[in-house]
């Protein structure tokens, strides 16, 4: 069952709330290392390449192509959903990043590094938000509960994925995860809702509007080409 969206958007701002409330706690900052560490323990090299190479499943390319390919199978609604949603966590996770300074783990507590180095502020992971958010909407509009939690899971997994190719924190990741959640629920909450009265009033409106306007379109312009082309009889020469 689908929780309401301002449950979800409520969920969501206590995880990035909480997440940011906890960063400059000693206690959390050794937590994080532990837990860091345990998702890395089971490394290797096969699941480093794995990793390595579907990490980026929350990258702004991958909102793209996944957009893409909705439109070009037919659904566009939701290809348009997607990259709204995912442009929008990017771009909210890239400010914040401005406005939390954080060492990233490998940077910090020489933790491996298995991708190229990504830049800006450890805090809020912004491949988590984009994860999170589009992941959310994609699972919300499966055909089937196998196919929605399976959605689901690929959201929490790249949030996972940037914990273990170590250029994040579980912390960093929870607050992104906040904020991905966040932003699906308002895009499938407020955001749907003046999407859809938006589209109402522009139909109302257009069934108003167009028929007159069509009508006074159509007198003009067959108005000029009578005017234009004149009768045989006024081309006859006078008697």
């Amino acid at each position: 069952m689908t929780l309401h969206w301002a449950v979800r958007a409520a969920l969501g701002g206590a995880l990035l709330g909480g997440s940011w409330a906890a960063l400059h706690r000693a206690e959390v900052q050794r937590a994080d290392v532990r837990l860091g560490d345990a998702v890395r323990h089971f490394g290797g090299p096969a699941l480093d390449s794995a990793v390595r190479h579907t990490t980026d499943l929350g990258s702004v390319y991958s909102v793209l192509g996944i957009a893409t390919t909705l439109a070009l199978t037919g659904r566009q609604r939701l290809a348009a959903d997607v990259a709204g949603v995912g442009m929008v966590a990017w771009n909210v996770a890239q400010v914040s990043k401005t406005r939390v300074r954080r060492q990233r783990p490998y940077e910090r507590d020489g933790v491996r590094r298995l991708i190229r180095k990504p830049t800006g502020s450890s805090f809020p992971s912004g491949h988590a938000a984009v994860g999170v958010a589009v992941f959310t909407l994609l699972g919300d509009s499966g055909r089937g509960s196998a196919s929605r939690r399976l959605l689901h899971a690929f959201g929490a997994y790249v949030g996972l994925s940037r914990i273990y190719v170590g250029v994040h924190y579980p912390t960093d990741v929870l607050g992104g995860a906040g904020m991905g959640l966040v932003a699906a629920s308002l895009w499938r909450g407020p955001v749907a809702a003046i999407n859809a009265a938006a589209v109402g009033t522009a139909t109302a409106v257009g069934r108003r509007v167009l028929p007159p306007l069509l009508a006074i379109v159509g007198r003009v312009v067959f108005g000029v080409r009578c005017r234009a082309r004149p009768t045989p009889a006024s081309e006859a020469p006078a008697a």
